[in-house]
């Protein structure tokens, strides 16, 4: 593509479709195996407080361990600022997560709100995500609702 403003929105595209397969790969137990192929093989993931992955085959193996703490999760990733410089980008946006934890032994329906600040790579032509970090800003059970009870994450 030779318009340089073009390409950028093509770029940006192609992000948005990027964080929309991680937010459908983490929600719907059928995608789940095809989560790490979203990641450079040298990518970082970072979920405060919980987890730091360094590489797909550790963002691999949580994946495969995902499921036994995570019922079922919705995802919703949104108002996007993304900035694309050639091969590289960078990416915020805020989360919201809807999901059925399990919790010292019980299931848990909570509702988490976050930002995901991310770097992307593209590498052979796709974008790729190089390094998320995830952070969230509070978390609720649904049965608490949104009263004094939410924990500040942050």
């Amino acid at each position: 593509m030779n318009d340089p403003a073009v390409q950028r929105l093509v770029d940006i595209e192609a992000i948005k479709v990027l964080k929309a397969k991680y937010c459908w790969y983490c929600d719907d137990p059928e995608k789940y195996e095809l989560f790490p192929t979203l990641f450079t093989e040298d990518a970082v993931f970072i979920e405060e407080p919980l987890d730091h992955l360094d590489g797909r085959p550790a963002i691999t193996k949580w994946n495969e361990e995902y499921p036994e703490f995570c019922v079922w999760s919705t995802h919703y990733a949104t108002t996007p600022l993304i900035e694309v410089d050639g091969d590289t980008a960078t990416g915020r946006w805020q989360a919201l997560l809807m999901s059925m934890q399990r919790v010292d032994g019980r299931e848990v329906m909570l509702w988490a709100t976050g930002r995901y600040v991310e770097k992307y790579r593209r590498v052979e032509g796709e974008w790729l995500f190089s390094n998320i970090h995830a952070s969230g800003k509070w978390m609720t059970s649904f049965d608490d609702g949104f009263g004094d009870d939410v924990s500040a994450l942050s």
